[in-house]
């Protein structure tokens, strides 16, 4: 239910009345999303990131994101991460991610409302910023990603 009404609602909200962007970013910046949900992968990819003309890979687990991060030394500024996957979970990759000196921004998405015990746990795992997968929370990861942009609005 959250991820049908943000599928149909979020590029309008997330972007504004803009059709579309003309954002550039540093030539070294990198994104990864980490979903194993592939209606909330195509969606977001969709909606927000070829609309913002983001850079990014995807990692279908926290443990695919662990191994790129810190095995393969792939560097990446922006990790979205979904904390309800298979093999190894948001939090416990966050948590993998931080202990590996990994520095870049960690913004987790979750559908868990706030109070339940997976959110609170999620949110403590080193997460720079936690959003819900409603259109207030794909607005705010179009924001965040933004303020990567070379090209700033004010």
């Amino acid at each position: 239910p959250l991820v049908d009404n943000w599928v149909k609602e979020a590029a309008p909200c997330a972007l504004g009345a803009r059709r579309s962007t003309d954002h550039q970013y540093p030539p070294s910046f990198r994104m990864l999303h980490v979903e194993d949900d592939s209606l909330v992968r195509k969606s977001l990819e969709l909606r927000v990131l070829r609309k913002l003309k983001v850079p990014f890979d995807i990692a279908e687990n926290g443990a695919e994101a662990v191994r790129l991060i810190l095995e393969e030394k792939v560097r990446y500024d922006f990790v979205l991460m979904d904390n309800q996957m298979p093999f190894m979970m948001g939090e416990l990759a966050t948590r993998a991610l931080r202990a590996g000196n990994f520095e870049g921004m960690i913004v987790g998405m979750t559908g868990d409302p706030l109070g339940c015990v997976e959110r609170d746990d999620f949110e403590a795992s080193g997460l720079n910023e936690c959003v819900t997968k409603d259109t207030p929370g794909i607005s705010r990861i179009a924001q965040l990603i933004s303020s990567f942009s070379l090209d700033k609005e004010e």
